[in-house]
């Protein structure tokens, strides 16, 4: 979905923030530094598609745990995934808040991030 350039710039952009950063980071005003204008992330599916890719890849590398209120989700991570397909909106409108950004603050959404840390423990960062 990515290239592994593209992968990295992300990764490394996102490190130690909370999801909607994750979410954020694709939006195509960002294109100035991130080269994603183009690549059709102004269209909400589409950006969301690219959003679980991202995710489901930091959660297999182990870079991320994903957690609800503080207590890590113990789930598959196909499991995991299939939380946020199932409890994501068909639109951004269908989401009930103007920027869909404010979603990730809302009880609807399954989980936040914690990343690994260094030392191979893991820090809530939302």
């Amino acid at each position: 979905m990515l290239s592994e350039e593209r992968y990295k710039l992300v990764s490394q952009k996102c490190q130690e923030s909370a999801i909607d950063t994750l979410w954020e980071i694709f939006d195509p005003s960002h294109d100035l530094w991130t080269g994603f204008n183009g690549l059709g992330f102004e269209k909400f599916l589409n950006r969301r598609d690219v959003f679980l890719w991202m995710l489901e890849r930091l959660l297999r590398e182990g870079c991320i745990k994903l957690h609800k209120n503080g207590v890590f989700l113990k789930s598959s991570v196909e499991d995991q995934i299939k939380l946020f397909k199932k409890s994501w909106p068909d639109s951004e409108a269908a989401s009930g808040y103007e920027d869909f950004y404010w979603w990730f603050f809302d009880p609807e959404c399954p989980a936040g991030i914690a990343w690994r840390k260094e030392d191979g423990s893991y820090e809530i960062s939302d």
